[in-house]
């Protein structure tokens, strides 16, 4: 782990009196970050020596625990780009993966199953070519992300809304110690014992967007946080991408109108690559890889061919856009027990999906 002894200035409590004394401002706090500027810090208060307390209880003596200070060698350069950078990382994982390449992908949190499914598989693409997956470890497209880089094999930054101790959503505690296992990196600018808050996640959007070399949006609402995120990232230079979808859909309307004002629409993982590789910044790493499928995004069930002459029939009818299983009956003029044998036939191979209502959507 990183300790005092690597680097003289700051030492922990230095860099927490920066970060967090309430007594400085934002501008003071970038004031003060410089060796020159340590000067004008004002004495660690009654709250600064409880935070630095709990994380030097967090860091123990465990390897994969860091704290990262703005200006050391392992603070990831393209934070600095920010307005207001985070002057105080804690870190659990490993920290090279900070250099490498990497994706970040955001949604907002009410996805539907057919989003979450197509994150997973972009995300697994990803990492199939050599990618890390940045994301912020909230519900729905956000741990499908994190999962699908897994199943890739590949490494991944969660990037959190609060403190690491303090994981929010506590359903995700095992992903989270499944990314830091598989040789991803857990990311907070928060001291250890601090709540996650409303306020932090808006303000966690604005590093996944640095962090990442292009940004995918795969599902938003017109009024989700995703796109806070894709406006950080555009401002930084950053290729944002965004994947369309029905008319209808409340989750498509964000991407939408991301694309309306100039984000690249996008139906795969290659075209997202292509995009992010073509201003990825000098010095970003690969890591090794298995050679990619031949079909970019593998199929886990069986090819359309190979389905029942029933599943096929159901397919038939049956697009991209929900569908009542009601209306699915009328639309074949077969029993209902025979429509929803085939229906459950297809959602085992992972052709279709069900949706609340009893509500049917084609996946592939």
């Amino acid at each position: 782990m990183i300790d005092d002894a690597d680097h003289a200035e700051p030492t922990l409590l230095d860099a927490v009196n920066l970060a967090y004394n309430p007594l400085l401002k934002p501008a003071q706090r970038l004031a003060c970050s410089s060796p020159s500027g340590k000067a004008l810090l004002p004495p660690a208060c009654d709250k600064v020596l409880e935070w630095h307390q709990l994380a030097t209880h967090w860091l123990g003596n465990d390897p994969q625990r860091n704290w990262i200070p703005i200006h050391h060698p392992l603070y990831p350069a393209s934070l600095l780009n920010l307005k207001d950078p985070p002057l105080l990382l804690f870190a659990m994982g490993d920290l090279s993966v900070l250099a490498l390449r990497s994706i970040g992908m955001v949604v907002s949190r009410s996805a539907s199953r057919q989003g979450l499914q197509t994150a997973r598989d972009f995300a697994k693409a990803f990492a199939l070519s050599g990618w890390a997956v940045v994301s912020g470890l909230a519900e729905g497209i956000d741990g499908a992300s994190h999962r699908g880089a897994l199943q890739g094999e590949g490494p991944t930054i969660a990037v959190l809304g609060g403190a690491i101790d303090s994981l929010y959503p506590r359903c995700h505690e095992p992903l989270a110690h499944d990314i830091v296992q598989h040789g991803g990196l857990l990311l907070s600018e928060y001291p250890p014992g601090t709540a996650p808050q409303p306020a932090f996640f808006p303000r966690r959007n604005r590093i996944i967007a640095a962090l990442s070399d292009g940004l995918l949006v795969v599902e938003a609402a017109l009024r989700s946080g995703s796109l806070i995120t894709a406006r950080v990232a555009s401002e930084l230079g950053k290729p944002v991408m965004a994947i369309p979808g029905s008319i209808q859909s409340t989750h498509a309307k964000g991407c939408h109108a991301m694309i309306k004002k100039g984000a690249l629409l996008v139906e795969t993982a290659n075209e997202v690559i292509d995009e992010t590789s073509a201003t990825l910044a000098p010095g970003r790493k690969s890591f090794d890889v298995l050679p990619l499928p031949t079909e970019e995004i593998a199929d886990s069930g069986v090819s359309e061919g190979a389905l029942s002459e029933e599943c096929r029939q159901v397919l038939s009818v049956l697009d991209f856009e929900r569908c009542g299983f009601d209306s699915l009956v009328q639309r074949l003029q077969k029993p209902a027990d025979w429509v929803l044998s085939a229906l459950t036939e297809l959602e085992l191979e992972g052709w279709v999906f069900n949706e609340a209502g009893n509500h049917w959507i084609r996946a592939k």
